[in-house]
């Protein structure tokens, strides 16, 4: 097989068309060029190949010598170009790593009997959506303790579990001055307290431990069902909720 046509199916894979491959081939073959003589060389039209040129160049595959009338353009050393392909595979597969984490988390939820062994001390997960499935999950029915300065966290969905898990087990809740007007109409059976400072979230469950950090406008949340880091939750959700104020309803 060719080597542009195993460039091609690279190509594919990274998001390049089969212009960029051509280009950046002339520009290995031929050295430094116009962009009329690529245009010529790679046999794409002359129409096309600024736009092409310049994306390569955005990527860090071709250089531009814009001192030059007209501008000359150079390929980038064939094994750099690799190794920016191999880093933007890198960064893309990183990035999907909270995904992964939130659908194992989800997985050991249901294939109770198949997963022998939890695959992480810690789950990193980020975004708000993410972070209320891990509430969700954590949560269980049994009894729970919330502590929370964010709103956001306490939408319909997840008060409607906190008020079902309650008819039946102690549910603790936590809460900053600022949400009382949305939660004090909750049944009296569910113990609420009030404290002006909460550094962030917790949710303590038979499910785990979801621990909530708000960084600007996005969520992060470590998820945990190792016994000792309950008791540290647990532990630490107790002194906070013995240095706060009852509300009273």
């Amino acid at each position: 097989m060719s080597i542009e046509k195993r460039l091609q199916e690279l190509a594919r894979l990274i998001g390049l068309t089969s212009y960029d491959i051509k280009t950046y081939i002339a520009l290995v073959e031929n050295g430094p060029l116009t962009a009329r003589d690529v245009a010529i060389k790679a046999s794409i039209p002359s129409s096309k190949v600024y736009s092409v040129l310049h994306k390569l160049y955005r990527l860090g595959y071709v250089e531009i010598d814009d001192k030059r009338r007209p501008e000359l353009f150079y390929a980038v050393s064939p094994l750099d170009v690799f190794s920016r392909i191999m880093q933007r595979f890198t960064d893309y597969v990183n990035s999907t790593k909270p995904l992964i984490d939130s659908l194992q988390l989800i997985y050991e939820s249901v294939y109770k009997g198949k997963v022998t062994a939890q695959s992480e001390l810690l789950y990193v997960v980020r975004g708000l959506d993410s972070t209320k499935e891990l509430i969700m999950k954590s949560m269980g029915y049994g009894s729970l303790d919330i502590a929370t300065p964010y709103i956001e966290l306490l939408d319909h969905r997840i008060l409607s579990m906190v008020e079902e898990v309650s008819r039946n087990n102690e549910v603790r809740l936590l809460v900053s001055q600022e949400i009382i007007d949305y939660i004090k109409d909750l049944p009296p059976r569910i113990h609420i307290r009030i404290r002006d400072k909460l550094f962030g979230g917790g949710f303590v469950g038979i499910g785990g431990v979801v621990l909530v950090i708000k960084h600007g406008m996005d969520y992060i949340s470590l998820y945990s069902r190792q016994d000792y880091i309950t008791d540290i939750a647990k532990t630490y959700f107790n002194y906070l909720w013995n240095s706060s104020e009852v509300l009273q309803r």
